[in-house]
Formats: structure tokens, C-alpha cells, sequence
């Protein structure tokens, strides 16, 4: 079965929810769906034994803020599927409101999805409907905000790294610096 058939019938089975899709002339299959509909159409694509997507690559969540005045949505959270058996590939996108980030959990159709949907909560502050586990992952619990917004507030503390070797000896602090003895 090709990307271009099972695009069809997918338009053809969730038409109203499907917003966009093509299969891109990489040939990638890129599903656009409305958050409404996105758990059903997860669930079709694992369980359809004609697709067999059994294996959940990775989820990314996407800030569009400023780039596109004319898009829906200022979020998507994109999922890559694939199906081991039948070499199959498929991108969904879900788009969010600025206003509500929500969408449902597909960690019970796939496990994988654990980590990552709790990425999007600590990195995005999307929140994740059903998730066994949505707290921080990466981020320590008191910390305020989502880093990957593209509003968050950049930092202005300078990092040490190693192309500015001599800034670098100013920024690290050894303990003979601090005046703390490491043995006491």
C-alpha cells in the first residue's frame, strides 16, 4: 500500500476532521487533524491491520509565534508513526490554540509515548489529557514557566563554552576561587 492510498482513505474515513494532508514530495505522508478527532484517528492508525503503525518515533511540539499571521493555530504537536512490518510512515499534526493546549494522551496506545507527552508539558505547557504521569521531566518542579515557548524570557547569565577560552576561566569557578576548601 502506498503513502498516496492510505492518505486517501484516511481523508475518506475522518474527512471532517482531516484539515490538510499530502504526501510530500520527499514521500512523506503528513496528516493535519483537529485536536476533536486526533485520539480516534491515533487509535484507527495503530489498530488498521492494513497500516500496522506499531511503533511511535518521536512527538514534537512546534511554537509558530510570528511566523505565519494567517495560521489557525499558534501550536502543533507533531507525531511520527511507523509500521515495522509494512515500512509505512506517517506525520500527524495537531494544532492547539494559544488560549487552550490541550490534547489527549495516546501513551495507552503506545508506550513510548510517556516521556515525550511529559516533555511537552514541561518544555510547552501543553497539557496532556490522561497521561498516567504528567509532571516535569527535565525541568526541577519549582521552576516557572515552558523554555521552548518562543516568548519565554532569553536569559542574559553569559555561558561558558569553548570558543571563548579566556571569558571561560572568568565564568568558572574553581575552589581555590571560592575560597572553600573541597576537603573541610
Amino acid at each position: 500500500m502506498t503513502h498516496e492510498e492510505i492518505r486517501e482513505q484516511i481523508e475518506a474515513i475522518f474527512e471532517s476532521a482531516i484539515t490538510h494532508s499530502e504526501v510530500t514530495p520527499h514521500g512523506e505522508l503528513v496528516v493535519h487533524v483537529a485536536v476533536d478527532q486526533f485520539l480516534m484517528l491515533m487509535a484507527y492508525l495503530k489498530q488498521n491491520r492494513d497500516y500496522e503503525f506499531d511503533y511511535l518515533s518521536q512527538i514534537t511540539g512546534v511554537d509558530y509565534l510570528d511566523m505565519d499571521p494567517d495560521r489557525e493555530f499558534r501550536f502543533d504537536v507533531v507525531y511520527e508513526l511507523y509500521s515495522l512490518s509494512k515500512g509505512h510512515c506517517i506525520q500527524v499534526h495537531v494544532g492547539l490554540p494559544e488560549d487552550k493546549p490541550i490534547l489527549p494522551s495516546v501513551f495507552h496506545l503506545w508506550r513510548g509515548a510517556d516521556f515525550p507527552e511529559r516533555e511537552l508539558y514541561d518544555l510547552f505547557g501543553f497539557i496532556v489529557m490522561d497521561h498516567p504521569n504528567m509532571k516535569r521531566l527535565l525541568m526541577p518542579e519549582g521552576w516557572e514557566g515552558h523554555p521552548l515557548l518562543k516568548d519565554y524570557p532569553l536569559t542574559v547569565e553569559e555561558i561558558a563554552f569553548s570558543h571563548n577560552p579566556d571569558h571561560k576561566s572568568e565564568l568558572i569557578k574553581t575552589p581555590e576561587d571560592m575560597k572553600v576548601d573541597p576537603w573541610a
